[in-house]
């Protein structure tokens, strides 16, 4: 029997962790723009005046800084006077690819099988004019969790890119977004983004090019964004009559800005608006927070009565339906469900900040999208979110053969021929 041979090779890329990937940074620039945005008012639908909305952001942003700072002390104590080695990066290549083949195949015959079960695919059903929308598409429960295979598969390819350099390796993150616009998933295209540029950004040095090309590319998305919001109102103009536009809006600006600023301030208008209806449950299991961590199908029949609007919570109106990642922490517990939510999150992104090995730099990317989103949703507690971390857990699991763990190496081609 033939025994595939390990090498020892490590990888040489630039490690970094860029100040501008701080969890504080990210969160800060969000909330702080979110603000901003908010108090320009081009909209008839934000009804709160600035002071309320810097006062709301604040409640989110304080406690993230506060357990930031906490654990960041932390860490400096208990690593003081220690000077730990430079890490060394050693992955099975050929293990890695493999499994991601594997994956993606078994990916690919689950969505055969929901788009023969759906009878077709979003896209199509719009330029049919058909009565399906996006929400008909795919098998419910399991397609979120799909998706979250089919991201993180196309991560790990993406970062194989920026080690191997070979562009087969581009192949799926490119598919994913054109999928994506296939099945008029805009979150699906947006994680997938944030995620890449996450990795990108963290093993890449950050060059002149690269400051101009990441400003492209969200513009590039944000145009984009509009074109397929407008395929799925039927018009421009339908959309228009939905987000109000006061005088102040400039009505020469294409659609996609209008989407992008409308869908940026009616989360935080829609989170005030609850804050000031609702009664907060008080109920320390946080039904409305944790919910979304279960299938639909099993929400209703583990919480019951518990469950307020878990998701939406109050809404301004029924066209835009997120009210950022707060609104189920406030239903819970009050400010301080927020408080203690904020705390979690902080923690669990600064865990992930300080390790440097590549799982967990994916993994970051993971959660620094998600930080970025929480003016969305609660994407920490999105079943088919955060799955992508028990994804790449997996692919990153080292071969056991025979009950001996076998070693994470790394080789590449040109290596190979080195050593051969």
């Amino acid at each position: 029997m033939k025994i595939r041979q390990h090498l020892d090779v490590a990888i040489s890329l630039s490690v970094k962790r860029p100040l501008f990937l701080h969890p504080f940074i990210i969160f800060s620039a969000v909330w702080l723009s979110v603000s901003f945005l908010y108090s320009l008012h081009l909209s008839s639908l934000l009804r709160y005046t600035t002071r309320e909305a810097f006062t709301t952001a604040l409640l989110i942003w304080a406690p993230f800084v506060a357990v930031l700072f906490i654990c960041g002390a932390l860490h400096v104590v208990t690593t003081l006077g220690y000077s730990p080695a430079k890490p060394k990066w050693k992955l099975d290549c050929e293990l890695l690819e493999r499994r991601l083949r594997v994956w993606f195949k078994i990916w690919l015959a689950i969505s055969v099988i929901e788009i023969i079960v759906s009878g077709g695919i979003p896209l199509l059903w719009a330029l049919q004019g058909s009565s399906k929308t996006y929400v008909d598409f795919g098998i419910p429960s399991l397609h979120g969790l799909v998706n979250s295979l089919l991201v993180a598969v196309a991560l790990c390819q993406f970062f194989l890119f920026l080690v191997t350099k070979k562009r087969r390796h581009l192949v799926l993150p490119v598919f994913v977004l054109v999928w994506s616009v296939l099945v008029i998933t805009r979150q699906l295209m947006l994680s997938s983004l944030l995620e890449f540029c996450v990795v990108f950004l963290r093993l890449r040095p950050v060059r002149a090019r690269t400051i101009v090309a990441v400003p492209a590319v969200l513009l590039l998305f944000i145009l984009l964004f509009g074109v397929i919001g407008d395929v799925r109102q039927g018009s421009s103009d339908a959309f228009r009559t939905l987000a109000q536009p006061t005088s102040a809006y400039p009505d020469w600006l294409p659609s996609g800005l209008l989407w992008g600023y409308i869908y940026i301030t009616t989360p935080i208008n829609n989170l005030m608006f609850t804050m000031q209806t609702v009664a907060p449950a008080n109920n320390v299991l946080f039904p409305n927070t944790s919910s979304t961590l279960f299938p639909s199908v099993l929400r209703t029949m583990i919480y019951g009565s518990a469950l307020g609007d878990a998701e939406s919570g109050q809404l301004v109106t029924d066209a835009f339906n997120v009210s950022t990642a707060y609104v189920g922490p406030y239903q819970d517990y009050g400010l301080l469900g927020m408080a203690l939510f904020s705390g979690l999150v902080a923690f669990m992104c600064y865990f992930l900040w300080i390790r440097s090995d590549i799982k967990h730099i994916l993994m970051y990317a993971v959660v620094a999208q998600c930080l970025i989103l929480t003016l969305f949703f609660n994407l920490f507690f999105a079943l088919p979110v955060i799955a992508q971390l028990i994804w790449l857990s997996y692919f990153f699991m080292p071969a056991i053969r025979f009950g001996v763990r076998m070693p994470d190496t790394l080789i590449t081609t040109p290596e190979r021929a080195r050593l051969s």
